[in-house]
C-alpha cells in the first residue's frame, strides 16, 4: 500500500505542466481567489527568488489532484484555483501566451447559458478583456480582479523582477523552480479522492460533497441526467443567494462551514437542529452518501421539490409577507433558547409548511397562515388599546411589523387587477425582511416622553444643542432660562437639568407655531405611552436624536430615509438605513387625511388617527367585540 501511495505522488516543475490540457469538471466551484490571495501568492514567489540561500531550490505548491482521461488530457479534482493563478501570471509575463489549457465542462454544455462567457477563451485574452466582459458572471469577475492585481502589483515592484519570475516558472524540476505535488488517481477513486481531499487549508463543505457526488461521472447517474442535474443545481444556487428569498424563511445568514444550499439537504434528509450545528456535513454523510437510502437522483429530486414548492410560496405576495411574519415569531419566541433549538424550530416550521401547502388550497393556506398569526397576537391581547409602552418589546415589534405587513398588501390589493401597476408592486413592495434583520430595532416615543429618557451628561448636551436648533429664534432668551442653564453648566448634574428642561419645553410648547399660538386641533399627546405615540425605529436613527421635539426626530427619519437636501442645513452626515413604511408614514403625518396639519408636533388627533389606521389594518387579528 505504501508503495501504491508513492507511486500516485511526484513533483512536477511548473514547465512540465506546459501543453497540457486540465477539464474543469461541473462539480467543482468556480475561481474565488481574492487580490489579496493574488497578492500574499506573488509576494511568496518574490521572497523566493530573492532568497540567497542555496539549499532552497523548490517553492512547493500544495496537491494539483487530476484524473487522467486522455493524452496530455486531465480533469482537475482539486488546484483550480492555484492553476488558474498562474496561468494568468504566465500570459502576464509572455505577453499573451498560455502555459497550458483549460476547458470548463459547464461553458461546453449544450444547458449552459448562451449569452455567457466561455472562461477558457476569456482567460486567453485576458490582457484585453474589458470590464463590461468581465462582469458577466461571478468567475469571469473574480479572473479578471486577479489579473488586474497582478498587473498592478509588478507596476508597483517595478519591471526589473520580471525576468526573475520567468525563469522561476521555465526552469526543470532540478533547477530553482515552481513546483506541484503532482497527485494522479485512476477514474473509478476519482469521487473518492474528491470528497476527502480539502481545497486548501478549508474542508468541502456539505453542498461542495453533495454536488461532487450528484454530478461526478462514476456516480451512478447517466450522463444527459447529469447535465439535466447540473443546470438545476445552479440555478437553485442562485435563488438561494437572493437574500428577499432567503429571509423570507431564515431570521440570520449561514455561518462558515455551511452554505444556503444546506437548508433544503437538510429539510429532505430531515436533518436535526443539533445534527447540523455538530456536524454540517450531516445530510451528506448520513443520507447522500448512503446507498442504502434511495438512488442519488430521486433524492435530487426531492431536493428540488421542495425548492420548488418554497420558490412557489416565494412568489405568492401574500405567503411571501405572512411566512416572513411567522418566520419572525419562531426567531424571536426562540431568542433565550439556544442556536440549536432555533435551528431544530426552523427545520420543523418549514417541513410543516410545506406539508400544509401540499394539502390545501393556496387561498386555504394563506387563511391558516393569517389565522396561526391571529393566534400568536391574540394570545394575549384583545384589541390594539391593550398595547402601550410597558408591553413587552418583542410583542410591540411583532404589532407594529404586521401593521407594515398588511400596510404594504393593502396597497397592492388597491392596485390588484391593473396589470402594469400590480407588476411594479410585486417587484418593489415587499417588505424587505434581510434588511429589517440586518438591523437592531426599538420601540420609539413619537413625542419626546420625559428627561428621564437622558441616561448621562452627553445625552443631555447632545439634546440641548439639537434643541436650540429646532428653536432657532424662539429659543429662550429670558433671565430664568439664562439662570437655569447656567446653574446646570456648573456641575452638569442631572437635578439641575430637570428645570432647565421643564422650562424650555413650556417655551417649546408656547412656541410650536410659526405664530407663537397652538392651534386648537395641536394638543400634545396626552399619554405619551399610548399606542398612538409609539413607532417601530432602528436603534441607530432613534439613539441619535436622544430625546428630541417631533420637529428634528421627523428630519432624522426623512434622511436616514434616504432624502437628504445637499442645500439644507440639517445633519448631512446621518447614515442611511431602512425606514419601515409606516414609520416614514408617522413621521410625515399621512394618517391625518387634511391639509391643516401642523408638522411641529405630534398631536392627539394625529395619534388617534394612527390607531384607527392600526385598527383598520389589523382589524382580521383583532375584530371588534
Amino acid at each position: 500500500m505504501a508503495n501504491e501511495r508513492n507511486a500516485e505522488l511526484q513533483l512536477k516543475a511548473f514547465k512540465d505542466l506546459f501543453d497540457l490540457t486540465f477539464t474543469i469538471p461541473y462539480q467543482q466551484r468556480g475561481y474565488k481567489w481574492t487580490r489579496e490571495n493574488v497578492k500574499e501568492l506573488l509576494t511568496d514567489l518574490r521572497d523566493f527568488i530573492e532568497c540567497k540561500n542555496e539549499k532552497k531550490r523548490v517553492y512547493c505548491l500544495q496537491p494539483l489532484a487530476v484524473v487522467r482521461l486522455g493524452d496530455k488530457n486531465y480533469s482537475v479534482l482539486d488546484g483550480q484555483q492555484r492553476l488558474t493563478t498562474l496561468f494568468l501570471l504566465f500570459i502576464y509575463l509572455n505577453e499573451g501566451k498560455a502555459p497550458y489549457h483549460f476547458v470548463f465542462d459547464r461553458d461546453k454544455s449544450e444547458d449552459s447559458d448562451k449569452g455567457s462567457i466561455d472562461r477558457s477563451d476569456f482567460m486567453k485574452d485576458i490582457a484585453t478583456a474589458t470590464e463590461e466582459q468581465a462582469e458577466k458572471t461571478i468567475d469571469t469577475f473574480y479572473i479578471h480582479s486577479a489579473y488586474q492585481q497582478i498587473v498592478e502589483t509588478f507596476k508597483e515592484w517595478g519591471g526589473n523582477l520580471k525576468a526573475g519570475f520567468r525563469k522561476l516558472l521555465e526552469n526543470s524540476v532540478d533547477k530553482k523552480s515552481i513546483q506541484v505535488i503532482w497527485y494522479e488517481v485512476s477514474q473509478d477513486k476519482s469521487y473518492e479522492t474528491f470528497r476527502n481531499l480539502n481545497s486548501g487549508k478549508i474542508q468541502l463543505s456539505n453542498t461542495e460533497l453533495i454536488k461532487a457526488l450528484l454530478l461526478n461521472s462514476v456516480s451512478g447517474v447517466p450522463e444527459k441526467e447529469r447535465l439535466e442535474v447540473a443546470a438545476q443545481f445552479e440555478q437553485i444556487e442562485q435563488e438561494m443567494s437572493n437574500d428577499h428569498f432567503w429571509y423570507m424563511f431564515n431570521t440570520s445568514d449561514v455561518k462558515g462551514g455551511q452554505t444556503r444550499m444546506d437548508m433544503l439537504f437538510n429539510l429532505v434528509s430531515d436533518c436535526k437542529g443539533t445534527n447540523y450545528e455538530i456536524d454540517p456535513r450531516w445530510s451528506f454523510m448520513n443520507y447522500f452518501d448512503k446507498a442504502e437510502k434511495g438512488s442519488l437522483i430521486e433524492k435530487w429530486k426531492k431536493v428540488r421539490q421542495a425548492y420548488l414548492r418554497l420558490k412557489d410560496l416565494y412568489n405568492d405576495i401574500y405567503c411571501f409577507h405572512y411566512i416572513g411574519f411567522l418566520t419572525y415569531y419562531h426567531k424571536s419566541n426562540t431568542d433565550h433558547k439556544s442556536n440549536t433549538d432555533h435551528k431544530s424550530n426552523t427545520y420543523n416550521y418549514l417541513n410543516e409548511l410545506l406539508r400544509k401547502s401540499m394539502e390545501q388550497t393556496k387561498k386555504e393556506f394563506i387563511i391558516s397562515l393569517k389565522d396561526e398569526i391571529k393566534k400568536i397576537v391574540g394570545k394575549e391581547y384583545n384589541s390594539v388599546d391593550d398595547y402601550n409602552y410597558e408591553s413587552r418589546k418583542e410583542d410591540l415589534c411583532r404589532l407594529f411589523l404586521l401593521h407594515n405587513i398588511e400596510t404594504i398588501l393593502h396597497r397592492y390589493e388597491l392596485h390588484k387587477g391593473e396589470e402594469e401597476t400590480e407588476s411594479l408592486m410585486r417587484d418593489f413592495d415587499h417588505f424587505p425582511f434581510n434588511l429589517f434583520y440586518a438591523q437592531s430595532w426599538d420601540i420609539e416615543h413619537i413625542a419626546s416622553r420625559t428627561d428621564s429618557d437622558f441616561k448621562n451628561d452627553k445625552d443631555r448636551s447632545d439634546w440641548l444643542e439639537s434643541i436650540k436648533a429646532d428653536l432657532g429664534e424662539n429659543y429662550p432668551t429670558s433671565e430664568d432660562f439664562k439662570s437655569l442653564k447656567n446653574e446646570y453648566l456648573k456641575n452638569r448634574k442631572p437635578e439641575n437639568f430637570k428645570p432647565l428642561y421643564k422650562k424650555i419645553m413650556e417655551e417649546a410648547e408656547r412656541l410650536i407655531s410659526a405664530d407663537g399660538v397652538i392651534p386648537d386641533d395641536s394638543e400634545d399627546c396626552k399619554d405619551k405611552n399610548q399606542i398612538g405615540n409609539l413607532t417601530l425605529l432602528d436603534s441607530h436613527t432613534n439613539r441619535s436624536y436622544h430625546n428630541a421635539l417631533f420637529p428634528r426626530k421627523r428630519m432624522h427619519v426623512i434622511v436616514s430615509d434616504g432624502l437628504v437636501d445637499e442645500e439644507s442645513d440639517f445633519d448631512t452626515n446621518i447614515k442611511p438605513r431602512f425606514v419601515p413604511i409606516c414609520t416614514c408614514q408617522v413621521f410625515t403625518k399621512a394618517y391625518r387625511k387634511t391639509s391643516a396639519l401642523n408638522l411641529n408636533s405630534w398631536t392627539q388627533k394625529d395619534a388617534d388617527a394612527y390607531v384607527k389606521d392600526i385598527k383598520q389594518k389589523l382589524e382580521y387579528y383583532f375584530p371588534s367585540k
